[in-house]
């Protein structure tokens, strides 16, 4: 291991530890030793996490309460296997917004307060215990070490900056925090082509052993150093997230830099759920973490096919979210990763249940169609399919050179294939397609 990781772990976490009354390294060993149980003893482990959960839910959160004994419960004790669990209640986006308080544990009240960025379009808060936020800390770096990022590793972040002017203070303390942590920071939201050679040289002087990013901005910026025959340092490994990764930006990334780049899959209400092994087979659900779970449409759980993802945090306790519906679509699978993690598996992250096109005789169109159709077409630098009516679609598009009307005709009759020309298609050339206001990039947006 390396000095400074080891100086981290040793000296300076212990330390932050007995001052701050944070234990995050005795959480990350309790997390990377679950690593060495069989599937069957994670399996145990999540079940007495789930059923204290529930029992303290039960207790002292009103919503919880009412809404279990309204389904019928009326002592969450007597649900106890998991066949049972995944009769309760979804809870959604809505029901947080209107039973916020109601949903809070009336034992719990030095919580933080949190709020997701509202891709789309409705921002969320939510609340979690102190405790629980070092629990998901943990967990994070155990699946970042497992590819080359873990604590005190030398890694530069491409992601997303905070909205607004922090104080001095705050921009005091924040450089402290990443300095400890061995990581340099460049704002994805501040990118622009005018000034993406400018972090290609702050990317060659830092020198990081590994890179965590944003999908589309490291995309973006992967297409520039290969068009330019930019020489770029080569990290061990580079880590993606808060976005989908499509095999086409994989491999553009993965040429760009010369290593291996690896899929996590997390959303700011629970952090990190699941990250790839390094042989790149599936991502890996933190178990022990978490309960994830995906249904279909009649609310039937599922697995080997795409449904909408349900999660529960094991110990949230603050403000415990049980069966939330996040608003994203993945594919669970049953069998085995022969990497020999025993964390269970999920095969792909899918995108999020909005954007998925619809038509008026009920047809449903994967946003997943659109990325594989726009990178056969070069000459198309980045595109938006937005729906705001159910018998047409506008299709923004970012070309250097152009769309030509027969490049227009083939992308209409490939999607007429799928919609069996219900759509009246629309295209337009924009100079840039805005990110959402926590800094993502959307493919397909449909609001009907």
């Amino acid at each position: 291991m390396k000095l400074y990781p080891q100086l981290l772990r040793g000296v300076v976490l212990p330390a932050m530890a007995m001052v701050k009354e944070k234990p995050l390294l005795g959480y990350l060993n309790q997390y990377t030793d679950n690593l060495k149980l069989s599937p069957e003893s994670l399996e145990r482990l999540q079940w007495q996490a789930l059923s204290n959960l529930l029992k303290h839910s039960f207790d002292n959160c009103a919503y919880y309460r009412t809404r279990w004994q309204q389904a019928g419960i009326d002592d969450i004790r007597t649900v106890d296997t998991l066949a049972q669990f995944r009769q309760l209640p979804v809870l959604t986006k809505d029901d947080i917004r209107l039973n916020y308080d109601a949903i809070k544990a009336k034992n719990f009240q030095n919580n933080i307060v949190k709020s997701t960025g509202g891709s789309t379009g409705q921002p969320l808060t939510i609340e979690l215990n102190l405790d629980s936020n070092v629990r998901r800390e943990a967990v994070m770096w155990r699946g970042y070490s497992w590819l080359g990022a873990g604590l005190g590793e030398r890694t530069l972040y491409l992601w997303g900056a905070s909205i607004g002017q922090a104080s001095l203070p705050r921009r005091i303390k924040e450089q402290v925090y990443h300095w400890l942590y061995n990581r340099k920071m460049l704002n994805s939201f501040s990118m622009s082509p005018e000034n993406m050679s400018q972090y290609v040289a702050q990317m060659n002087a830092y020198r990081a052993d590994a890179m965590v990013a944003y999908v589309n901005p490291l995309y973006e910026l992967a297409q520039y150093i290969l068009e330019h025959k930019i020489p770029v340092h080569k990290p061990t490994s580079i880590l993606t997230g808060a976005e989908p990764l499509y095999p086409y930006q994989r491999a553009v990334i993965e040429q760009a830099f010369n290593c291996s780049v690896y899929n996590t899959y997390g959303c700011r209400e629970v952090m990190l759920i699941a990250a790839e092994c390094q042989q790149r087979k599936q991502l890996h659900i933190n178990s022990d973490h978490l309960v994830v779970e995906t249904i279909n449409e009649f609310g039937a759980n599922v697995v080997g096919e795409s449904g909408d993802v349900l999660l529960t945090d094991l110990y949230n306790y603050g403000m415990p979210l049980i069966r939330y519906q996040n608003g994203d679509k993945a594919t669970l699978h049953s069998g085995a990763c022969e990497c020999g993690n025993p964390l269970p598996i999920m095969s792909s992250v899918d995108g999020r249940k909005l954007d998925v096109i619809k038509t008026r005789s009920g047809k449903l169109i994967p946003g997943e169609l659109f990325p594989h159709l726009f990178k056969e077409f070069v000459s198309i630098y980045k595109f938006q399919v937005r729906q705001n009516q159910l018998d047409a679609i506008t299709i923004s598009l970012v070309t250097k050179v152009g769309v030509s009307d027969a490049d227009k005709n083939a992308i209409s009759n490939e999607i007429n294939r799928y919609s069996n020309g219900e759509l009246a298609i629309t295209f337009e050339i924009v100079d840039e397609i805005p990110l959402t206001i926590s800094g993502k990039y959307r493919v397909t947006v449909c609001e009907v």
